[in-house]
């Protein structure tokens, strides 16, 4: 792509491409100022409503970066974006002390608190029924899996008694793709919450599903303290907890479903996140998962 056919990219220069990360986008510092993103979806509708979103949490917290423009150009859309300067959470965490990776996780813990206080339109559908057919479509396709794996036996039976707790879930602003490879850290200090391509609206807890999946492998304390900040560093409540296990529990569906039908290459190590979630959970009978409580 001809950048300069971009009108508001037209008096910058510099043209950094960046490799890091896990998204198929493109991705490109201009001037160290700008982050421009290019897609093979061209949803030009999508794209903006993520923009409203991203922009309306970014009015309330600096850590999210302001989009500034997106259309569509030679066949890829495009987003311009705040560029956001710091290292791979996932690569930097386990560099820095516990104490830091406690800090940072406060500080996450804490946008997400903000992120999640824009609440919903009344016309958003039903978060109890979206997930409900979710989980009835995931279930057929997670039976043979169970099959081949007698120690998944738990799952479905757990989350069959726990459905009920959807019932009347708000939903409201979710970045919905949270791991430690979507934050950044500069000077040991959180500096921002990037890939907000799948930002929506959803049960804030829900945000939490990937954490013994993505966030604890990677640093304990970090996940601690995202919880803790979140909760205004006060007594986390009961029903946190239910919530969060019961999410933890259809992301192992979703999880291993996907890793058994498309990305075939990561299966084996879904299933060994898998377990180090049942783990954590003793099987779901542990309602706070041993990673919070041990330390």
């Amino acid at each position: 792509m001809e950048f300069h056919k971009i009108h508001f990219l037209q008096n910058y220069s510099s043209f950094q491409l960046i490799e890091e990360g896990y998204s198929e986008d493109e991705k490109w510092c201009v001037d160290q100022k700008y982050l421009l993103r290019l897609s093979s979806n061209t949803d030009l509708q999508q794209l903006k409503n993520q923009a409203e979103l991203t922009n309306k949490v970014h009015k309330l917290d600096h850590h999210i970066p302001c989009v500034y423009e997106v259309g569509v150009l030679e066949d890829r859309s495009y987003v311009i974006l705040d560029y956001i300067k710091g290292e791979n959470g996932e690569m930097k965490l386990p560099t820095l002390s516990k104490k830091v990776q406690y800090q940072v996780g406060i500080q996450v813990g804490e946008t997400l608190r903000k992120m999640h206080s824009i609440t919903a339109p009344p016309n958003t559908p039903c978060w109890e029924e979206v997930w409900t057919k979710r989980i009835i479509k995931l279930t057929p396709q997670f039976l043979p899996i169970v099959e081949a794996n007698p120690d998944y036996n738990c799952i479905l039976p757990f989350i069959d008694s726990q459905i009920h707790l959807l019932k009347g879930r708000p939903s409201c602003i979710q970045h919905y793709d949270f791991h430690t490879g979507n934050i950044l850290i500069d000077d040991e200090k959180f500096s921002g919450l990037i890939d907000m391509q799948k930002i929506r609206y959803a049960d804030p807890i829900n945000e939490f599903y990937k954490l013994e999946y993505f966030n604890v492998q990677v640093s304990k304390f970090y996940s601690k303290g995202v919880i803790d900040g979140y909760h205004y560093q006060e007594e986390i409540p009961h029903s946190f907890w239910e919530l969060h296990r019961f999410y933890a529990a259809v992301h192992l569906l979703s999880a291993e479903v996907w890793g058994h039908q498309v990305a075939i290459k990561q299966k084996e190590k879904f299933q060994t996140f898998t377990r180090f979630t049942l783990d954590q959970f003793n099987n779901f009978e542990l309602l706070m998962p041993k990673w919070y409580t041990d330390q």
